[in-house]
């Protein structure tokens, strides 16, 4: 099909984020984009070369990025034809592949459209012209029109058969991806796949939830994952040394050193062998510390981090997010920020970890959804919500308010403290709590048993009835 001179109906920026797309993901979105498009779809020659370019490669087995899609480009001698400038152009069109469809969509509609338009100007030409009997003009006619209904029926099928012919297996292909990801906690590995989506952290405050969250993170990143922590409290230094008091007791359990005391200046012959080791670590784990930016900027600064692969953000922490309108009550800034955060996890393919605070009153209780400041949102958004306790919550009566706070202050005195993470809801399957050895002064989760708590504090009794 040849370009007129005249004004056809297209979408050039929405053909380059669809090429872009083409080239995130290992070309994830290939399948989908192919059912929907053919090469002459795309209004510009170039778009047309490099989509075929990109299917070939795809085909061939070849991983469609930059790097093949120029190499293959320079081979066909055609990279002076696309241009190396628009080739790199293209690959910064996109940093998700979340809107591919939507867009290729909009792209076969006015391919449509064009059709049509031009269909009307061959059909006015040999009219005009009298150059072909009326039969023969009225038969084109037919044959042209009945190409646009076959075209126009393919973008209008049912969505029930079209997607388990032509998306079910990529999104198959997908999912198998995350099978063997793993959180760094075989307990929490053992119940559920880390598969991507929106995972809510609560649990009271001096509780740990900063340090269960960065300690999963950097264990995620160590097996090769891409990992953000968005930090609106702890600073950079703060988290990072929080690793090396981890990594220095993994090293000697009698060691002294505090993260605190690290960032003071102790130090030890050991954790300068820790400081050159990690040094040379090359995992993919960054701080971005965000102080007063509010969820817009918030989710602006992140889309940099979500080209090519999809990372695992935390978010720490929830309720400390300002919210920009002012008249705005609380529970509709955080639910405004929950939604938004829910829809930005869904268009890159994210997976987020939220820190949550708990409601005051719900201190001196076990976890559940009503802990949760303002829960609305969070217990409809979340796919997954966890909370933080200490395993005595267990003992707590109801209405014993001074011997709940003895409970409680002794549990958070105890070294290590027993902790149970409980899940409260799991789209991903059933709910299960796992239970947790949790060494404050060295920043450090160790995963147990219940059993192990229980055998520990009947020693404990026992030790007091003989005293």
């Amino acid at each position: 099909m040849t370009e007129k001179s005249f004004d056809l109906p297209q979408a050039i920026e929405m053909e380059k984020i669809v090429l872009g797309a083409m080239l995130l993901k290992r070309g994830l979105v290939i399948p989908e984009i192919r059912s929907m498009l053919k090469e002459d779809d795309f209004y510009r020659a170039e778009h047309r070369m490099v989509y075929r370019v990109l299917l070939e490669l795809y085909d061939s087995g070849i991983e469609p990025n930059i790097l093949s899609l120029f190499e293959e480009l320079r081979k066909r001698q055609e990279l002076d034809k696309v241009g190396l400038r628009y080739v790199f152009m293209l690959a910064e069109s996109a940093w998700t592949t979340g809107y591919a469809q939507a867009h290729a969509k909009v792209i076969k509609e006015k391919a449509i459209l064009r059709r049509l338009m031009l269909l009307g100007e061959v059909l006015q030409e040999d009219a005009s012209q009298d150059v072909k009997p009326f039969q023969e003009i009225m038969q084109e006619a037919s044959a042209m029109l009945e190409e646009l209904k076959k075209l126009t029926s393919e973008t209008t099928s049912s969505g029930f058969s079209t997607f388990f012919k032509e998306r079910f297996g990529s999104k198959v292909k997908e999912m198998k991806e995350y099978a063997s990801r793993k959180t760094g906690f075989e307990n929490i590995d053992a119940e559920q796949i880390f598969t991507p989506g929106l995972y809510v952290l609560g649990g009271l405050p001096a509780l740990g939830k900063t340090t269960f969250a960065w300690q999963m993170l950097e264990q995620l990143a160590r097996q090769g994952e891409k990992c953000v922590y968005c930090s609106y409290e702890m600073s950079e230094f703060e988290l990072y040394t929080k690793s090396l008091a981890r990594e220095l007791f993994h090293w000697d359990k009698n060691t002294v050193l505090t993260s605190s005391g690290i960032r003071r200046g102790d130090e030890t012959r050991m954790l300068k062998e820790i400081l050159v080791e990690f040094g040379e670590i090359g995992i993919d784990l960054t701080v971005v510390e965000m102080q007063e930016k509010d969820i817009d900027e918030l989710i602006f600064e992140l889309r940099k981090y979500c080209v090519e692969k999809a990372p695992v953000i935390v978010l720490d922490y929830l309720q400390i997010i300002p919210v920009r309108k002012k008249e705005a009550s609380v529970k509709q800034g955080i639910d405004e920020i929950v939604r938004k955060l829910k829809n930005f996890q869904r268009e890159t393919g994210a997976t987020f970890i939220v820190i949550s605070s708990f409601n005051r009153q719900n201190y001196g209780q076990q976890v559940a959804f009503e802990s949760f400041k303002e829960s609305g949102n969070i217990e409809y958004s979340a796919d997954v919500v966890w909370g933080l306790q200490l395993y005595a919550t267990r003992e707590l009566k109801e209405g014993a308010t001074n011997q709940n706070r003895e409970i409680i202050s002794k549990a958070k005195e105890a070294n290590p403290r027993q902790v149970e993470l409980k899940c409260l809801k799991n789209r991903q399957g059933k709910n299960y709590s796992c239970y947790f050895k949790y060494y404050a002064a060295v920043d450090t989760f160790e995963v147990c048993r219940e059993e192990d708590f229980k055998k520990a504090n009947a020693e404990t009794k026992s030790k007091k009835v003989k005293k």
